[in-house]
């Protein structure tokens, strides 16, 4: 199997055990019971860590590695370093899993962190030996956002290096400087690696952008606004004057080339195959959502909505099932095979971050509402859940058990 197919199978796995992780810890909002031998937020770390690593940053490696040929119009370029990277992925994902769950953000589990970064390296090596002998004006405006994508990664493991001088180290107690490493890795991977990286994939497979000026525009923005909009992200933790007001114009950057990539990829004169069209409009919408919301910092209250967990945690919904999620299932539909989970998974997608949203805007002072809101949560994530494993099963069982129909595959 070629190691693009690897990859987008493995993640596939791995995002069959995110599901089943993020059904449990729903479920402990309506019924409040212990999970021995468990504590609630380690297990809340490993679930996000294994959607980071696992799901999302393995199925876009291999999506981008599917890709890069027709990019680059060359045969891909296999250095030993790929070999490294499949051999590495399962031991540094599923560590991360265990230690994670067991004990949160301890020795252990920021040693695998450290080992899915030793991927994140070995994936840059792979893609700079396939691109490396055409200048960067030259590459398809597809290509540049995925550089930008590989750039952000990289970035993102100074957020590491901080989460580890701050909390394991020196052990601040400046809320700022202390989260400062958390918000820069998650802007730089998941507003990064993750979102830049989906649009060129998206961009790659219908055929390119309309406007190639547009497109230039558009990586400069993200490759030079993302790390400093995740300044933002401390201002409810009292960071304030001439650097908050920079992270609120970042973010109003992030937010415009947002816009410029829906409107260039609009413009596109490829039609999207039956079977991909529902994936990406609905994260074209969350990502047209997601740059209105761009703009919240600038409003009066911000700092005290952005403290609320529900808002925050309705957000990143939004963000990595609305958005990414959706956006790699229509890729990978391009590439392998999808089931007929989509209706499932988008209303209950819907409906969950709209409850986990109207918690926190109203239901502080409600424990009725509040509990109520909970279970609309919890079922309609097992409604979504539901779908994307119907949606992902095929792509994520051995081929020889998939048993090939019409519907499954893109024309």
């Amino acid at each position: 199997m070629e190691a693009d197919q690897v990859l987008i199978r493995s993640s596939a796995r791995w995002f069959l055990v995110v599901l089943a992780l993020g059904i449990w810890l729903r479920s402990a909002f309506v019924w409040m019971y212990n999970p021995r031998p468990f504590d609630w937020g380690s297990l809340i770390h490993a679930h996000s860590h294994t959607a980071y690593f696992g799901w999302a940053g393995l199925g876009l490696m291999g999506l981008i590695l599917y890709v890069l040929p027709g990019l680059t119009g060359e045969p891909l370029v296999v250095p030993r370093q790929l070999r490294w990277l499949l051999a590495l992925s399962p031991t540094a994902v599923g560590g991360a899993l265990v230690t994670f769950a067991l004990w949160g953000y301890a020795a252990p589990s920021i040693a695998f962190s450290a080992a899915n970064e030793v991927v994140w390296f070995f994936f840059a090596f792979v893609f700079w030996q396939n691109v490396k002998g055409r200048p960067v004006r030259d590459w398809p405006a597809a290509l540049w956002l995925i550089g930008v994508a590989v750039v952000l990664l990289l970035v993102s493991t100074f957020g590491t290096v901080l989460i580890i001088l701050t909390r394991v180290m020196v052990h601040t107690s400046d809320p700022v400087l202390g989260n400062s490493g958390v918000y820069l890795f998650l802007q730089a991977y998941g507003d990064g690696w993750l979102e830049a990286g989906i649009m060129g994939v998206a961009a790659a497979l219908a055929g390119g952008l309309a406007n190639r000026t547009m497109a230039r525009w558009q990586s400069l923005l993200l490759l030079t606004m993302t790390v400093p909009a995740a300044l933002r992200l401390l201002i409810p933790f009292g960071l304030e004057g001439p650097l908050a007001v920079a992270a609120q114009a970042a973010g109003l950057g992030l937010g415009a080339a947002q816009v410029l990539y829906l409107i260039n990829m609009a413009g596109s004169s490829h039609r999207l195959p039956a079977v991909v069209r529902p994936w990406w409009l609905t994260a074209a919408a969350a990502l047209a959502m997601k740059a209105v919301l761009e703009a919240l910092p600038l409003l009066p209250g911000w700092a005290e909505l952005a403290a609320e967990r529900n808002l925050v945690i309705a957000f990143l919904h939004l963000k990595l099932l609305a958005l990414v999620t959706a956006g790699l299932i229509g890729a990978m539909a391009y590439v392998g095979l999808v089931g007929p989970g989509f209706p499932l998974f988008a209303a209950g997608t819907a409906i969950m971050v709209g409850a986990l949203a109207a918690h926190g805007l109203w239901a502080g002072r409600n424990p009725v509402l509040g509990h109520d809101l909970y279970a609309v949560a919890f079922w309609a994530g097992v409604t979504a859940a539901a779908g994307a494993a119907l949606a992902i099963w095929p792509t994520a069982v051995p081929p020889r058990l998939v048993k090939v129909a019409a519907w499954h595959r893109a024309p």
